[in-house]
């Protein structure tokens, strides 16, 4: 697999919420310059400062993590799903992007990241790396994206990131998957977003 993009913070745009309540920042999305109502796939931050609804995105799979911050509930208007409490330490959260879902601060403003696909063209999965040797193995995925929140990385090709980077990867023409080696330092913390299309020659 091949590191097709390369983002630096200057390179992001920051917009309005879909529903107007905050401000996003606009990292990637796919394919480039599409927008809010017809993209694939979408990786943004966003500065969350009061309680408030989410925006609805329909047939868009979702799953957010806090960056910054003590955290935040997600309150469903199912009554059937519990709230979930997420902090800088949880697991990123998944959820559909049409549920009805409000957020309360548990003690001021939070930062979170935000990844989401159009779960009729692909699917994706997020986790967090932290300090140390990971030997990343995403053969089955077609496109793999790793963010930079904090700390040094150094990947296995030589390349270097650091807070605020995003790398893009794709797999080779023979469909060889990613396989490389990241170094992060004791201070780092990634997210590793794996992409599978549903068909490939969407990718």
């Amino acid at each position: 697999m091949a590191l097709t993009h390369r983002w630096h913070t200057a390179d992001y745009q920051t917009m309005p919420w879909k529903n107007g309540g905050g401000i996003t920042t606009e990292l990637a999305i796919f394919p480039a310059g599409a927008t809010l109502g017809h993209f694939i796939w979408r990786l943004s931050t966003a500065s969350v400062h009061a309680d408030g609804p989410f925006s609805h995105f329909p047939q868009i799979d979702r799953s957010l993590a806090v960056l910054e911050g003590a955290g935040l509930v997600l309150h469903d208007d199912d009554p059937t799903v519990p709230p979930v409490q997420l902090t800088t330490d949880s697991t990123p959260y998944r959820f559909l992007g049409e549920s009805s879902i409000s957020a309360s601060l548990l003690d001021g403003q939070i930062l979170d990241l935000n990844m989401m696909t159009h779960r009729a063209v692909c699917s994706h999965f997020m986790r967090q790396l932290t300090a140390g040797q990971h030997d990343i193995d995403a053969a089955d995925a077609q496109q793999v994206l790793l963010y930079c929140v904090s700390g040094q990385a150094t990947l296995g090709q030589g390349h270097t990131m650091s807070p605020g980077d995003l790398c893009q990867f794709e797999e080779e023409r023979d469909g060889r998957g990613a396989q490389f080696q990241c170094n992060a330092t004791e201070d780092t913390l990634l997210y590793l977003i794996t992409l599978h299309f549903l068909n490939r020659g969407q990718s």
